[in-house]
């Protein structure tokens, strides 16, 4: 056995090692993650659960793939062709570019700006 086989393996056994010796209580766990048994749960359990019911769900948007022929968008999800042609038609036809906001990413991105700049959040009377 080499030294880097030897040391992957005692990495992999440390690792396994702190995820079934860090126990988090319930009260800060969601509701899917708690364990009524022992009142709370290791983050081997947890990273259990979430590879089980979480992670199969969450699609990474880089990893679908966009068609482009001749400068056009083949092929893509509907909801990013749709974005695609709309701005494609007001470029085409010198309009003003349409702009949806989102509202709730946008309120999480100034309370991070804020948080980050360490800006008072509340205002004082």
């Amino acid at each position: 056995m080499n030294y880097e086989s030897k040391f992957n393996e005692l990495k992999e056994n440390l690792e396994a090692a702190i995820l079934e010796a860090i126990w988090v209580p319930n009260e800060v766990l969601p509701e899917r993650y708690h364990d009524n048994r022992e009142g709370g749960s290791t983050l081997k359990r947890i990273n259990k659960i979430y590879d089980a019911e979480v992670a199969p769900k969450v699609k990474n948007m880089r990893e679908e793939s966009v068609v482009i022929q001749d400068g056009k968008v083949m092929s893509d999800n509907p909801e990013r062709l749709d974005i695609l042609n709309r701005y494609r038609e007001a470029v085409s036809t010198e309009s003003e570019i349409p702009y949806e906001v989102n509202e709730h990413k946008l309120y999480r991105n100034e309370q991070a700006l804020a948080s980050a700049l360490e800006l008072e959040l509340e205002e004082k009377e």
